[in-house]
């Protein structure tokens, strides 16, 4: 086995064979690009903030995240938290509140209404900032980077004084001027006003959750994701009858859905009922609703593969088996061989059937979260 040093060597003579078009620059960039793309997404993240000469590779070099929550006062990014704080309180210089709903260019408006834009984002998070280690001395805004081990930097500004603010240089230094593409596979948005970036490419989100929002703007996603995102994959939200028909919810390869029980009602079950979706999942519903739901089915049809879900969590699905018991004795219940009470079959037609069915743990427990599920198949 060659030693290392004879591995060196025979490194240098390769490199001394390298075409001449490439100078050692341009292979010292490669050599990077391959070694940021293969770093732990956080590590490469810290360098690229402090080493301003690493700064235009780590940009220009693709980037995958698993996982990115975006909050108000902090985002996770692979389990990492980044939290903005500061000592006494969120007050300009005569003690008013700021507020939250001030948007800076390249802000995305999350709730369903009008904000007008500011001042324009400063450039770079670290120069306009300028992180330094916490000291004893009278700071304003606190940075505290949390690892997944639970490791711990904390760094503090004079100069920014306002959460937003900060956010806004956090974001950009992070995500801003990137000038190739990146992935993000799962993307949280839980925030009225998004701090977002002004200039760079914007990153591939097919997986999106959309959290808190009483009437969302789902035109926002458009400014936030890249257009190759559409049609998205999963769009997790919470949802009103308003919003069922928008281009980017109906386009959606897999819609969840979560609304609280107080809006319910028959003219909200009619609205829903024209999603074209057949992976659907629906969270919270009472029973009477989902009896409605299997009679709107039955009466209107549905397309064969079309698969809702009703999730249900910390109860057991007594009502919802008394629904079935009664649909058992009706016209459009088809025979089987062994009597259940945890599946039907129901006929909707020449060509499909309605078999509904819900799972439980046998017994054994109380299931934290049990499901209730409606598919259409051929016959």
């Amino acid at each position: 086995m060659p030693s290392v040093k004879q591995n060196l060597w025979s490194w240098k003579e390769l490199s001394n064979e390298l075409p001449s078009t490439l100078s050692k620059q341009q292979l010292l960039n490669e050599l990077s690009q391959i070694v940021f793309e293969y770093m732990d997404t956080n590590f490469r993240i810290h360098l690229s903030a402090n080493l301003p000469p690493l700064r235009s590779v780590e940009k220009g070099t693709y980037l995958k995240i698993n996982e990115l929550i975006l909050r108000s006062d902090h985002i996770f990014i692979d389990k990492t938290k980044y939290l903005l704080s500061i000592v006494d309180d969120d007050v300009d210089e005569f003690e008013f509140k700021t507020f939250p709903d001030i948007t800076k260019n390249g802000d995305v408006c999350m709730e369903n209404y009008n904000i007008g834009d500011e001042e324009d984002e400063e450039s770079g998070y670290t120069a306009a900032m300028k992180i330094r280690q916490l000291s004893k001395c009278g700071s304003t805004l606190k940075l505290t980077i949390v690892s997944e081990n639970r490791e711990r930097w904390i760094y503090t500004s004079s100069k920014t004084t306002k959460i937003h603010e900060g956010m806004k240089m956090l974001v950009g230094v992070i995500f801003g001027n990137r000038t190739v593409s990146w992935k993000v596979e799962s993307m949280i948005i839980s925030t009225a006003n998004l701090r977002w970036i002004v200039s760079g490419v914007k990153p591939l989100a097919r997986n999106i959750r959309l959290e808190g929002y009483n009437y969302v703007n789902l035109d926002g996603l458009r400014s936030i994701c890249h257009p190759t995102s559409f049609p998205l994959k999963t769009l997790d939200l919470e949802i009103d009858y308003r919003i069922l028909d928008h281009e980017i919810l109906v386009n959606a390869e897999h819609l969840l859905i979560h609304t609280g029980v107080q809006r319910f009602n028959i003219s909200f079950m009619y609205q829903l009922n024209k999603v074209t979706h057949l992976k659907v999942q629906i969270f919270c519903i009472l029973p009477t609703f989902f009896a409605y739901f299997m009679d709107l089915w039955l009466e209107d049809g549905k397309p064969v593969g079309t698969s809702w879900s009703f999730r249900v969590e910390d109860s057991q699905p007594s009502e919802y088996i008394d629904v079935l018991r009664g649909n058992a004795q009706s016209a459009f219940a088809i025979p089987q061989q062994r009597q259940s009470f945890r599946s039907i079959k129901l006929s909707m037609g020449p060509s499909s059937i309605l078999f509904v069915s819900y799972d439980d743990d046998s017994g054994f427990y109380q299931r934290e979260a049990w499901t209730v599920k409606m598919e259409v198949l051929q016959r």
